[in-house]
């Protein structure tokens, strides 16, 4: 059965609620989208990162103490996508402006327009790593990404969930995140409700 760490619960009490009641093994269906036997439709990228909402980094498997990570997109076009990235470390914040490449990664038809990756880089600097979009919920508002850095090299994974559904996120998205993460470390939480106040402070 499926354990997740009070934090989550507190904000997502429909998904602990289902995880304990559904065993690991629970076969879901979101429509197009099947977890066990077969895929749904490619993973859009672009379609993940079109939005004005800010993007939070839910649940990852990376071992740092990295907080509250977000990303806000500043600009996109057929070819790259422009990233704010914001987090907070040892209660101090950090942003940084990344550049992402369209790529297609693992991709089974090579007549296939759509992109699942970026390669990521600072603007003006050469590529550092890449963004891999495994799986995204009909609605975009959710993904789970493999985030691979070159040097030094390491990777980990990533639920990312839009700021319009933090107390919901799809629970297709969830379980495919779980699925993808069995004995590949230990997750931990990244947001929590404190993060809303870090990023987006009342003036005083």
């Amino acid at each position: 059965m499926i354990s997740i760490r009070r934090e989550m619960l507190a904000v997502s009490p429909v998904i602990l609620t289902f995880l304990r009641l559904v065993p690991s093994t629970v076969l879901l269906r979101d429509d197009a989208v099947l977890l066990k036997g077969r895929q749904g439709p490619q993973p859009n990228i672009q379609k993940f990162f079109n939005t004005t909402e800010t993007t939070w980094t839910f649940i990852t498997t990376e071992k740092s103490k990295i907080e509250c990570k977000m990303d806000v997109t500043l600009d996109m076009n057929d070819t790259f996508v422009m990233l704010q990235t914001a987090f907070s470390i040892k209660g101090f914040r950090a942003n940084v402006t990344n550049l992402g490449m369209f790529e297609k990664l693992d991709v089974k038809e090579e007549n296939d327009t759509t992109f699942n990756a970026i390669i990521l880089s600072n603007p003006g600097r050469k590529p550092y790593g890449r963004e891999h979009l495994l799986f995204q919920s009909r609605d975009n508002t959710c993904g789970v990404f493999l985030v691979a850095i070159y040097e030094p090299a390491h990777q980990w994974y990533e639920m990312r969930v839009r700021n319009s559904t933090l107390r919901r996120p799809r629970l297709p998205c969830v379980m495919h995140f779980l699925k993808t993460i069995r004995r590949k470390g230990k997750r931990r939480q990244v947001y929590t409700q404190g993060c809303q106040k870090i990023c987006y402070p009342r003036p005083e």
